[in-house]
């Protein structure tokens, strides 16, 4: 596995929000992410730049796992969200997590006010309420910023996607240049695992 990173959360999406790391085409990333309480906004970890990423390419990532922080097994672990930054903010209501965007930084309370929540993003961002992405699934994302910022997070363990648990997972990520012109991709396209 090439890099393995704790980042800071971030629990709304905005474009601005700063990358906490960088991936070429054709290179891998653990990101280890926190859990979250049942009706509790899920933390994401990210954003990551994928290098050479513009808008209008898709960024194709394969999950090579996904595992629990106090190291027991489950077979069935997936992200609940994956995703790209927006294009741009929208009025989101303030406050949140912003990652490495603190409260006391002097940008904080403008990119907090256009952040928005996982859930208002609907369509925009896979979820496991569409498809559970284990080990072996694939996405493909439209990239709506420079270098994507792909974020993912609130990771589940199980066959419900209510609670989610502390743990790691392992991504591969690939650019495909002008995917949403060339692929007709405007939204995540999820390749649930066949096996």
């Amino acid at each position: 596995m090439g890099l393995s990173l704790a980042v800071p959360g971030h629990d709304r999406w905005h474009p601005e929000i700063p990358a906490v790391a960088e991936v070429i085409t054709g290179g891998s990333v653990r990101l280890e992410c926190e859990g979250r309480e049942v009706a509790a906004e899920p933390v994401l970890c990210g954003p990551i730049v994928v290098v050479g990423a513009e808008p209008g390419d898709v960024i194709v990532v394969d999950v090579m796992g996904v595992g629990r922080a106090d190291g027991l097994y489950s077979a069935d672990g997936h992200p609940g969200i994956i995703g790209c930054a927006p294009a741009e903010g929208r009025a989101g209501g303030g406050g949140g997590l912003l990652g490495r965007v603190r409260p006391m930084d002097p940008e904080y309370a403008r990119i907090a006010g256009e952040a928005v929540r996982s859930r208002e993003r609907g369509r925009e961002i896979g979820g496991c309420t569409i498809a559970r992405l284990t080990a072996g699934s694939r996405i493909l994302l439209p990239v709506h910023v420079r270098g994507a910022k792909l974020s993912v997070g609130d990771l589940h363990f199980g066959a419900a996607c209510a609670e989610a648990v502390p743990g790691w997972v392992d991504l591969r990520v690939n650019l495909t240049r002008r995917g949403v012109e060339r692929f007709r991709v405007n939204g995540p396209m999820l390749m649930p695992d066949p096996g």
